[in-house]
């Protein structure tokens, strides 16, 4: 849980303009028993990636309207492509 929670504290200093800000982290026990983990990030108002590379796989109300192109597909791979090596 203490290596969890370092790392936590490492993702929430580091800034890039296509990474989503990671705002809190939170480990605990529920009242089960069962340990959990919880990673807070801010709202992502046009929705997330997954969302968008895979709209067939989300609900219906949460489906973006429309698919992307191939050229916006090779813009988000270049953007990933950046914060991996940012990171």
């Amino acid at each position: 849980m203490k290596s969890f929670m370092a790392e936590c504290e490492s993702l929430k200093d580091i800034r890039h303009r296509n990474l989503v800000k990671l705002l809190t982290a939170c480990s605990s026990i529920d009242f089960q028993g069962t340990e959990f983990r919880a990673l807070i990030y801010e709202f992502m108002p046009n929705g997330s990636l997954d969302m968008w590379l895979h709209p067939q796989e989300v609900e219906e109300i949460c489906r973006p309207s429309r698919t992307l192109t191939l050229l916006e597909r090779l813009n988000i791979a270049i953007d990933v492509a950046s914060v991996l090596d940012y990171l």
